[in-house]
C-alpha cells in the first residue's frame, strides 16, 4: 500500500468531516478578518456543519482578475515568500502566493502523489514540464525534497537534450506532460534507441489522459504511467492523488470539493496566503464517495473538460482573446481570423483584404514573419500565418 500520510489520507469519514468543519470555521474567521472582498459577503453567515458550505457565496476566476494583483491575499506581502503568475479568463493575469507554511504543506501534498506513484528516497527524478507549467515544477520539486528523492534541477529546453540527460544521469522517474512523453517516444523511434536501455520505471504525467493514451505511453517508454490532476489557482500538483487503482482521491483534509451543477468547486481549508472559498474552477467533474482498495477515504474525483474557452497549446493555456490582442499590435489589426490549435503551436488564418494586397509577395511574407515573431515573443507559441479570402469564423 503506497500511502505517504495514512493519518490524513485514510482518516475515517466521521473524523474527516469533523476536521473539515473545524478548519472551515477557522478559514471563515481568517477571511472575515483579512480579506475585504469576503468580509462583505460572509459577515452574517454562520457555519455549524460541513453541509452549511452550500450557504456560502462562490468565488469565480473573474473575482481573481478584478482583485489583481493582491486583493485576495489574506497575508501581508512580507509573509508571502513566493508569487506565481497564472493565465485567467481571456488571458488576463492572475497572481497566487505562498507563505512559508503554504510551501511546506505543498511539499507534503506533492509527496503524497509521488509516493503513490512509487517514488522513494532511492529515486532520481527528471522534471520536464516546459514553460507552460513552471508552477507545477515547483510543487514536484518540493514533494521530491520532502521524500528525500534526488531531482535533476535543469528542465531541458529541447527533447534532444532531454534524451541525453536520460542516458547520462539515468533518472528512474520522469515527470512530464503527455505532449513531451509522446515527443520523446518519437525521438526514441527515430534514433532507434531501445526504451529499455533507459533506467525509467515510472512516468508521472501532469494531467489525466485516456486509457488508450496511457497504454501507448507505457509501451513506448517501457515504464508505468500515472497521472496527476490539479488546478493552478488552487494547487497543482496537490489537490488530488491518483492511487494504484487509477482513481483520483481528493486530499480532503486540505480541500472541500463540490460538484456544483457538474462543475468542480473547491474550498481551500489550510492555505494562508490566498485562501479561496468555493472557487468555481470552470472544470466539469463528477465526485463520488466510494470505497477504494487503496484504503484512502478522500472523495473520488473524475475530472472532465473545461467550461470556458481556454485552449491548450504546447501544454500552456491560451484564449482566443490573446490572439486578437497580439494582432491588434500589428498592421493586421482589425482583421478577421480563424484559429486552429495544433499539438505544438497554432495556425492563424487571416482574412486577405485590399489593404494587404501588393504588386509583389514580399510584403505578405514579411507580415507573416512579423506576426509569427510577435506570437512567439508575446505568448511563447509557434504560429503559422495563412491568408485566406474569408475565414470560416470571424473573431
Amino acid at each position: 500500500m503506497k500511502v505517504f500520510d495514512p493519518r490524513h489520507e485514510m482518516l475515517p469519514r466521521a473524523e474527516l468531516e469533523q476536521l473539515q468543519l473545524e478548519r472551515l470555521q477557522s478559514l471563515l474567521v481568517r477571511l472575515k478578518r483579512n480579506v475585504r472582498r469576503y468580509r462583505e459577503k460572509i459577515a452574517d453567515i454562520r457555519v455549524e456543519r460541513v453541509e452549511d458550505l452550500a450557504r456560502l457565496p462562490v468565488t469565480t476566476p473573474e473575482d481573481l482578475v478584478e482583485s489583481f494583483p493582491y486583493g485576495m491575499f489574506a497575508q501581508p506581502l512580507r509573509e508571502v515568500i513566493r508569487l506565481n503568475s497564472l493565465v485567467g479568463p481571456n488571458g488576463r493575469p492572475l497572481v497566487t502566493g505562498h507563505t512559508r507554511h503554504d510551501l511546506a504543506q505543498w511539499g507534503r501534498l506533492g509527496a503524497r502523489q509521488l509516493f503513490a506513484s512509487g517514488v522513494t528516497v532511492n529515486d532520481v527524478i527528471q522534471i520536464c514540464l516546459g514553460g507552460g507549467a513552471r508552477q507545477g515544477s515547483s510543487g514536484y520539486v518540493l514533494g521530491a525534497e520532502t521524500l528525500g528523492a534526488s531531482v535533476i534541477a535543469e528542465d531541458p529546453s529541447h527533447v534532444d537534450y532531454q534524451l541525453a540527460m536520460l542516458q547520462n544521469y539515468r533518472p528512474t522517474v520522469l515527470i512530464t506532460t503527455p505532449t513531451n512523453a509522446t515527443e520523446l517516444i518519437r525521438l526514441l523511434n527515430l534514433r532507434r534507441v531501445d526504451p529499455q536501455s533507459l533506467n525509467l520505471r515510472t512516468i508521472l504525467l501532469s494531467r489525466p489522459v485516456d486509457a488508450d493514451t496511457r497504454r501507448q505511453l507505457q509501451a513506448g517508454l517501457f515504464a508505468a504511467v500515472q497521472c496527476s490532476f490539479g488546478i493552478g489557482e488552487i494547487l497543482d500538483p496537490g489537490l488530488c492523488v491518483e492511487c494504484e487503482e487509477g482513481r483520483f482521491h481528493v486530499n480532503e483534509d486540505q480541500f472541500l470539493v463540490e460538484a456544483l451543477d457538474g462543475e468542480l468547486v473547491v474550498t481551500t481549508l489550510c492555505r494562508e496566503a490566498v485562501p479561496l472559498l468555493r472557487y468555481r474552477t470552470q472544470v466539469n467533474c463528477e465526485a463520488r464517495r466510494e470505497k477504494c482498495a487503496c484504503g484512502r477515504t478522500g472523495i473520488v474525483l473524475i475530472p472532465g473538460s473545461r467550461r470556458d474557452r481556454r485552449l491548450r497549446v504546447n501544454e500552456a493555456p491560451l484564449y482566443e482573446h490573446q490572439i486578437a490582442e497580439v494582432l491588434q499590435q500589428t498592421s493586421a489589426a482589425g482583421h478577421s481570423f480563424q484559429l486552429e490549435v495544433l499539438e505544438r503551436g497554432i495556425v492563424v488564418r487571416l482574412e486577405m483584404t485590399e489593404d494587404l494586397m501588393h504588386d509583389t509577395v514580399w510584403p505578405i511574407i514579411n507580415l507573416q514573419r512579423e506576426l509569427a515573431s510577435e506570437f512567439y515573443a508575446r505568448l511563447g507559441i509557434e504560429a503559422e500565418i495563412v491568408f485566406v479570402e474569408r475565414p470560416p469564423r470571424v473573431s
